[in-house]
């Protein structure tokens, strides 16, 4: 694969990604996810409804953390355990890999424990929304608010915050 960014979630919606194919397919979240993206111009389109619509990406990749939807969204240590080889193998696929946005601190704290298998860390790494860091190996790790209904519409992110944070990490 030749993504160059990758956009990481914590896991698959019951009703969302496990019933579509696709991560961030058929929910809010990627609703709001997939307008931002087509905004930017990472993708074809400002929707998607399932695996096989035509949607396409520009040099990016989008999976989650965990690959099965946990339930009430609270996913277990032995859970993220058991799902972080596949993470593991999908950075290897991914040889041109520059940019890592996770979406939620759940995903940047993972993000980084997979790292930390293998580099060694200079600096604390800290969630907070924009806040990029370059990795030992030379990627750059991106932290975003999660696009759920509740940060939308609380107002803890915005169309036009994420819209920005992807051209940033274009860049």
């Amino acid at each position: 694969m030749n993504a160059k960014l990758m956009i990481l979630g914590l896991a698959p919606a019951a009703h969302g990604g496990t019933r579509t194919g696709r991560a961030f397919t058929g929910d809010k979240s990627g609703d709001f996810l997939f307008n931002s993206l087509h905004k930017a111009e990472i993708s074809n389109f400002p929707v998607s409804y399932h695996r096989k619509d035509g949607l396409k990406l520009n040099n990016a990749y989008i999976t989650n953390i965990l690959k099965c939807a946990p339930p009430e969204d609270k996913p277990l240590n032995q859970e993220l355990s058991n799902c972080s080889n596949y993470f593991d193998r999908e950075i290897q696929n991914l040889k041109n890999l520059k940019v890592i946005i996770t979406l939620g601190k759940i995903a940047f704290d993972n993000c980084i424990k997979h790292f930390k298998k293998k580099l060694i860390f200079s600096e604390k790494l800290i969630f907070k929304h924009g806040k990029k860091y370059k990795l030992p190996d030379g990627k750059f790790l991106i932290a975003c608010y999660h696009p759920s209904p509740r940060n939308v519409n609380t107002k803890l992110i915005s169309q036009q915050m994420m819209i920005n944070l992807f051209k940033k990490a274009k860049k």
